[in-house]
């Protein structure tokens, strides 16, 4: 989709079946993709969807690795870049999710989930002075799955920003999840709880070279409270 286009549809696939691959190019301000209901970026196969120079997409809840066995990558890179989840954003619902924010591009969702059932695994990465993932709802990093969450060069997200919401680094049994926040500017924001490990999950949250991490509330490690 290049500079001024506008596509519209009431869901979006990049990567529906087994074995498919699927790619989508959001480019140039004013340049828009709008689905009325869900997007999948790797439903049961591959999918990408990149996000550049201005460009916009909008949906309902967005799926990074739908399924078991799918692989879908996500990247919103450049200043006035955004993607606009009405719903939950879920990278690696059941397969593997990568997201990736970078040079000023900015994610919104209810809650974020990376690695969302048991065997998927999420990665996502906020990178560069106003690059911003914000999430209204919850946060879980490792919620049944493996997650991991990098925050750097200047890059901010924040978690819980309605209602104070908590966040989760390994909420469940056997799960995985890591948080690492590092370099000036770099920052985490929780209006509510942060839970590092819960549930027989396992948390690990480093910060550091002038990373910030800011719970509005308490910050528990190693809590035995389910989430």
């Amino acid at each position: 989709i290049s500079e001024k286009v506008n596509v519209s549809s009431r869901y979006g696939y990049l990567g529906y079946s087994s074995g498919s691959a699927g790619a989508a190019t959001v480019t140039g301000a004013g340049s828009k993709w709008t689905n009325d209901s869900h997007l999948y970026i790797g439903n049961s196969g591959s999918g990408t969807l990149t996000i550049e120079a201005g460009g916009e997409v909008s949906n309902s809840s967005g799926f990074l690795g739908y399924s078991s066995g799918s692989m879908g990558v996500g990247k919103v890179t450049g200043v006035g870049s955004k993607w606009n989840n009405r719903g939950d954003l879920n990278v690696g619902r059941s397969g593997n999710g990568t997201l990736i924010i970078e040079t000023g591009g900015e994610v919104s969702n209810s809650s974020g989930y990376l690695g969302y059932s048991s065997g998927s695994t999420g990665v996502a990465k906020v990178t560069g002075v106003g690059s911003k993932w914000t999430n209204l709802g919850e946060l879980y990093v490792g919620r049944s799955g493996n997650g991991m969450l990098t925050i750097e060069a200047g890059g901010e997200v924040s978690s819980g920003t309605i209602n104070t919401f908590s966040s989760y680094i390994g909420s469940g049994l056997n799960s995985t999840g890591k948080v690492t926040v590092t370099g000036a500017g770099s920052k985490w924001t929780n209006s509510g709880n942060l839970y590092v490990g819960i549930s027989s999950g396992n948390g690990e949250l480093t910060i550091d070279d002038g990373g910030l991490v800011s719970v509005r509330k308490a910050l528990l490690i190693g809590s035995p409270y389910s989430a």
